[in-house]
């Protein structure tokens, strides 16, 4: 699937990068004035991050990506904070 060159980033360190983005989103929208969170997944999205896509309480938001995700070149659903007490 990927060729890996020595001395350039592996697949792994990609989505070891990514996971750390997803936390720091999370973290960033935790600590906003959101009250709850949001996965949005583009829709050709495998089965299992259809599955999580939707609000969720913040004790109950699933990791992204998720375990057993199969999407072409890795996960591509993310988190978006949900401000619905709060507007004009």
């Amino acid at each position: 699937m990927y060729d890996v060159v020595e001395g350039e980033n592996t697949v792994e360190d990609y989505d070891t990068k990514r996971l750390a983005e997803n936390k720091a989103a999370l973290a960033k929208i935790k600590g906003g004035l959101a009250t709850k969170v949001r996965i949005l997944v583009p829709a050709d999205a495998c089965p299992v991050c259809r599955a999580i896509e939707g609000a969720h309480a913040f004790d109950k938001v699933p990791e992204i990506p998720p375990e057993g995700c199969s999407c072409l070149d890795g996960s591509k659903a993310y988190y978006a904070p949900v401000l619905d007490r709060f507007g004009p």
